[in-house]
């Protein structure tokens, strides 16, 4: 039995489907817990249809279209609940860690392939973002693969190996504009890289790119209207110290809160992280220096391209889009311990990532994005003289409607410049409360967590109202949790102008 288990033990390729498949247990703990959230709802509605619908649809997104095309049939398949929603996610955090074994053993080895998908499994960023109906997961699978395959073309220089660059950069560009992004430095990183060793192969890496350039060029006139659209965005901060600080700590927290365990793990990888870049010097990880350093152009340089675009245009960058790039996080960490040959430090420090890492993603796997089902639930019994909701936000418009069932509840929204709404038809759109409200007239405002977006439409209502009662909807799912605010308001009518 001793001798089994010593050969198990060595044998990479089952520890990896064992890691494979503790990680479908692992990343689905919970994931029917919360409600569909604004974003996922917005997910939904993209899913009904037919294409040239899809096509149309985008004029009112910021996003292209793969995530939503391969959605579509996924969905057709196993239907549209928000658990397989997520599950397609998850499906894509799967895929990344058959990509990270398969094709990273070419770079690390086997044992070192192993190491990768460990370290993956470690990251919170990733297992927060398996829970969510959104294209995270697998832009970061498409960065992933054209991180793996250039260091493989820079090493082997084969047809294969670019060909799969061209398969990865476009779905990249096709899955998310942080991803195109990423996909441009990675490329760039290789282009250089081989022209300054004078490596001929640039020739057929530049047509790669131009390839790649020209089969984007079908989503291009979408790109620019969806660019001019974001000019009125709300949701990025300005570009501050803050902003730029979290970006590199989210990746390994609760995203929205931190605890000692989040910070041990955050201040445990980027030391490793500065230990492998100052170790990278010495002639043992020669062999490593690509990968680490195309690794790091990566996620800083997109990070610095979105910054500039921040400064010069519209704020883009927001920490959630990190999600693309996270991959790029734990290659430090895995050329460490492939590297390193004192094996107890292996033996100490991956237990110690591994219990950190899943520590704080079940906690974040704990939490419930907001109490929509409750709160139609809770107005219904409560205030069944109600039946016209306005909502300040969008943040609550279309997670009330998914959830709005057989209540009889009608979903109002009043004009903003930035918003989702359009995708909601159930949802009906004024520019003022007297289009929809006559004097005397009972309604319900809801305001999403004392957020102050559209504060203007708020201040508007309650001038031209009279409040009956304010009250609250505590999630029940999750202690101290999001809450919506409820304003039972009394229409007087509009004031006349001065």
């Amino acid at each position: 039995m001793a001798d089994f288990l010593k050969k198990l033990l060595k044998n990479e390729l089952v520890l990896f489907w064992i890691v494979f498949a503790v990680a479908i247990v692992f990343y689905s703990i919970n994931i029917g817990l919360s409600d569909l959230w604004s974003d996922e709802t917005y997910t939904k509605s993209m899913l009904y249809g037919s294409l040239s619908d899809l096509y149309a649809k985008f004029k009112t997104d910021l996003h292209p279209p793969l995530y939503y095309l391969g959605l579509r049939l996924f969905t057709g398949i196993f239907g549209l609940s928000a658990v397989s929603l997520r599950i397609f996610s998850v499906v894509g955090v799967l895929a990344t860690l058959l990509l990270g074994y398969f094709a990273g053993q070419r770079i690390f080895g086997k044992p070192g392939a192993l190491y990768l998908c460990l370290m993956l499994v470690s990251v919170p960023m990733v297992a927060v973002y398996s829970h969510q109906a959104r294209m995270y997961s697998w832009a970061a699978f498409s960065i992933t693969g054209v991180f793996l395959y250039s260091c493989l073309f820079l090493r082997t220089g084969t047809t294969r190996d670019l060909i799969l660059i061209l398969v990865f950069t476009v779905a990249a560009m096709y899955t998310h504009y942080y991803s195109l992004i990423a996909a441009c430095m990675a490329n760039m990183f290789v282009l250089i890289y081989l022209v300054l060793t004078k490596n001929r192969k640039w020739i057929n890496h530049l047509i790669v790119m131009l390839i790649a350039a020209i089969l984007f060029l079908p989503w291009l006139s979408m790109f620019v209207v969806q660019v001019k659209r974001v000019q009125s965005a709300f949701w990025a901060p300005e570009v501050s110290l803050s902003t730029i600080v979290s970006c590199f700590a989210i990746p390994f927290t609760e995203q929205f809160w931190t605890t000692p365990s989040s910070k041990s793990l955050t201040i445990l990888m980027y030391t490793l992280m500065v230990l492998t870049i100052i170790l990278s010097f010495k002639k043992s990880f020669s062999g490593y220096r690509i990968p680490l350093w195309l690794s790091l152009c990566i996620f800083i340089g997109t990070l610095i391209i979105a910054m500039i675009i921040s400064l010069f245009s519209q704020p883009i960058l927001y920490s959630r889009y990190v999600a693309v790039i996270v991959t790029m996080l734990i290659i430090p960490a895995t050329i460490l311990l492939t590297v390193i040959k004192t094996k107890w430090v292996r033996i100490i420090l991956i237990p110690v990532i591994l219990f950190f890492g899943i520590r704080i993603s079940v906690s974040a796997f704990a939490f419930s994005y907001g109490p929509y089902k409750q709160t139609i639930e809770y107005i219904t019994k409560t205030y069944p003289e109600i039946d016209k909701i306005l909502h300040i936000t969008e943040v609550t418009a279309g997670p009330m409607v998914e959830y709005n069932g057989n209540s009889g509840l009608k979903h109002y929204w009043l004009k903003a410049e930035m918003s989702n709404v359009d995708a909601f038809t159930q949802v009906k759109q004024y520019q003022k409360p007297e289009e929809f409200l006559s004097p005397g007239e009972d309604f319900c405002a809801v305001q999403f967590h004392n957020n102050p977006l559209n504060q203007n439409n708020l201040d508007l209502v309650l001038a031209e109202s009279e409040l009956i009662k304010k009250d609250t909807v505590f999630d029940a799912k999750f202690q101290n949790g999001i809450f919506i605010q409820l304003y039972l308001l009394k229409y007087k009518g509009s004031k006349p102008a001065q």
